[in-house]
């Protein structure tokens, strides 16, 4: 079946074109190797490249002295290609030579996908072998690269890039108003620090504000997200907020955030990277781990969406001072931002009780948004289990009463003495005089 997805004519007429004519450097970062179906043509085009390389004239006779050199055999296939009338325009040609090669490679994928359904393996996996077979093919034979006339033409005719406000007042502020749309944020912190609260917290105000959510709930179970919300008497749009419970592999993950990134989803939460498995990758632990996030943030650039993961860190990654996930330095790399959430340490009072049981210090460590870093001190609310701001003006429980301060005396109606007036000191200016 291979032999017929090949046009042998062809190739033999776009080497004679190189050849003969001053053409080849219109090709020469088009047409690879691989396009090529037969030994000897491999082989003379590799010949071709080789005097390009080397700044040497292209002619057949500098090319049969290579060709001596190290393949003699093949020197008749090039006499042969020199009685080929020659093609003034070699880009139609590559053209053609690139589909035929697209369709082998395709035929190829076809027999793997059998042999895939034959070993029972799931329509993930499945998928994944699909991923990886197609996305190396060659869609076209022009450079990528534009001038920056024409990108920023194509800048000014695109919409601003969308900005989801996370209605939690430090984060909004050190972002400028919200999270940028592409955005791959790592949301890392120490044990117990309140890593899943925060990030449930901007997912429930994301989702009210009319944004779809996508939630993969490895952590915790549905049952006991759904109980802590009831128990918090918590109101948001639960329409919106579409929760994943299991399928915990890296491929299942990606089909998922596929699917509902084409149904409109612009926010999604993993909860978390130890959760997360990848059969498919047989390398190091390492490698392993970095797949994962060099995963996670192609997804965010390809689909224009918002992924946070609450990822874990390792002992050894502390030093310095770094953010590092565990098992892996390049995971920190692909992140646009990195937040962290620092306990305080504990402070004891005369009770034993923890005075800092509730302050939480938060850091943007890595900031690619708008490049910058932001630490604050923050407080658990343990009534609604959500972050506020430490000094916060709701926050009344860490500031003294005001103190009453004596205005005079009113007259008691039911006779007796006056009955003294005291109002908050901190209001006195806004009473009128009595006199």
């Amino acid at each position: 079946m291979l032999d017929n997805l090949a046009d042998l004519e062809l190739e033999q007429l776009i080497l004679s074109s190189c050849i003969q004519t001053d053409k080849f450097l219109e090709v020469s970062e088009i047409i690879q190797e691989k396009h090529f179906t037969k030994e000897h043509h491999k082989s003379i085009w590799n010949t071709l490249k080789k005097l390009e390389d080397k700044s040497n004239f292209i002619s057949a006779e500098m090319v049969a002295i290579e060709l001596n050199k190290k393949d003699i055999e093949t020197i008749g296939t090039l006499k042969l290609l020199l009685f080929k009338t020659p093609m003034p325009n070699l880009k139609i040609l590559a053209v053609e030579l690139i589909e035929w090669f697209n369709k082998r490679e395709l035929y190829k994928l076809s027999i793997a996908i059998q042999e895939s359904l034959t070993e029972k393996k799931t329509s993930a996996e499945i998928i994944k072998v699909i991923d990886d077979k197609t996305i190396d093919l060659d869609q076209g034979i022009e450079s990528r690269a534009k001038s920056y006339a024409q990108w920023e033409i194509e800048k000014e005719s695109k919409a601003p890039i969308p900005k989801y406000p996370t209605k939690v007042s430090f984060i909004d502020s050190a972002l400028q108003s919200g999270i940028n749309a592409g955005q791959f944020i790592l949301l890392m912190g120490d044990p117990e620090a309140g890593k899943t609260v925060l990030a449930t917290q901007i997912l429930r105000n994301i989702v009210t504000n009319g944004f779809i959510g996508l939630f993969f709930s490895f952590e915790f179970t549905v049952d006991d997200f759904i109980s802590q919300n009831q128990e918090k008497k918590r109101e948001f749009n639960k329409d919106n907020l579409q929760i994943i419970n299991d399928g915990y592999d890296l491929s299942d993950v990606s089909r998922e955030i596929k699917i509902w990134a084409k149904r409109g989803c612009r926010f999604v939460l993993i909860d978390s990277q130890m959760r997360v498995s990848n059969s498919e990758n047989k390398g190091t632990v390492e490698q392993s781990e970095s797949e994962k996030f060099s995963t996670l943030a192609k997804l965010c650039h390809s689909l224009n969406i918002i992924i946070v993961f609450i990822a874990q860190q390792g002992k050894e990654d502390t030093k310095g001072g770094t953010h590092s996930p565990m098992g892996t330095k390049k995971g920190a790399h692909e992140a646009n931002q990195i937040w962290y959430i620092h306990k305080e340490k504990p402070k004891y009072d005369n009770d034993g009780t923890d005075l800092n049981k509730e302050l939480r210090n938060f850091e943007i460590s890595k900031n690619k948004q708008n490049g910058r870093h932001f630490k604050t001190e923050m407080r658990l609310d343990t009534v609604k289990l959500e972050f506020v701001r430490k000094y916060s003006h709701q926050e009344t429980t860490f500031e003294d009463k005001p103190k009453n301060k004596f205005i005079k005396n009113s007259p008691n109606p039911n006779g007796g003495k006056d009955i003294p007036i005291y109002m908050e000191e901190h209001n006195t200016a806004d009473m009128p005089i009595i006199d």
